[in-house]
């Protein structure tokens, strides 16, 4: 054996011995992983500009940036639990790209959330009395009834409430999953606190409880179909079809 041998293999076996360094997913695999969700962030960046400089100096400014954080806060914070967490051991894989098998698992949601609604009032009564659904449109165009002033509020509730709540929650079920390992705790403590949030600024009047049940009910529907569909952007069209439904409904 020579000295230049002897040297390769110490060299070899101090390099079979050293420690394994843990190495950060490199950034350009996670933008590639998450393209439809990407995509779909775009437009809500661009709709939240607009609804900012649109509701500037109204009663809606304050909810528009509260959205607006909501989505932003919860966006860095799951980029930082995602390039530093074990993303292996998560409660739920959310980053898929929209695929077709998914439509009767959308269907199935919303149909499932309008059901747990009509339960206990019937969607009619419910869009009159008891939900306050954000309607930039409405509010502050002179013809409320307006294709204009109604995409706007379609628009409002489908690319930046919807967003803005669901990836909060989402959040919040991630971080809360790697503390306890506990999946029913980690989904019913996010999911309760968005159900309360809507008592304080969607649901009034005497079916206030009722109703944050429901909501209650419904947030875990959009989580199972997110778990199931293996997709964060199916629980946002879920959430967003609805209140646009209702909405709608109230056009009637």
């Amino acid at each position: 054996m020579t000295h230049t041998d002897s040297r390769r293999i110490d060299f070899d076996a101090g390099a079979r011995c050293a420690p394994l360094r843990i190495r950060k997913k490199p950034i350009f695999l996670l933008v590639e992983s998450v393209r439809d969700l990407l995509l779909f962030f775009v437009v809500t960046a661009l709709a939240a500009i607009h609804y900012l400089l649109k509701t500037k100096g109204t009663p809606l400014e304050v909810p528009t940036w509260l959205f607006l954080l909501m989505w932003v806060l919860s966006m860095v914070m799951l980029l930082w639990l995602r390039l530093y967490g074990r993303e292996s051991e998560d409660i739920v894989d959310y980053d898929e790209d929209l695929s077709r098998k998914d439509i009767p698992v959308l269907i199935v949601a919303i149909a499932g959330i309008i059901i747990v609604a009509s339960v206990i009032v019937s969607v009619s009564c419910m869009v009159q009395s008891a939900i306050v659904i954000p309607r930039p449109g409405a509010v502050l165009s002179q013809v409320p009834t307006s294709t204009p002033a109604i995409i706007d509020d379609l628009l409002y509730n489908f690319v930046l409430v919807a967003p803005a709540e669901e990836c909060m929650k989402l959040m919040g079920i991630i971080a809360l999953y790697r503390k306890t390992h506990n999946e029913p705790v980690s989904v019913a403590i996010p999911v309760g606190i968005w159900s309360c949030f809507h008592g304080y600024y969607s649901y009034v009047g005497a079916l206030m409880w009722p109703l944050i049940a429901a909501a209650f009910i419904s947030g875990f529907i959009l989580y199972f179909t997110m778990k199931y569909t293996r997709s964060l952007l199916n629980a946002i069209i879920a959430h967003g079809a609805y209140n646009c439904l209702v909405i709608l409904a109230s056009l009637a």
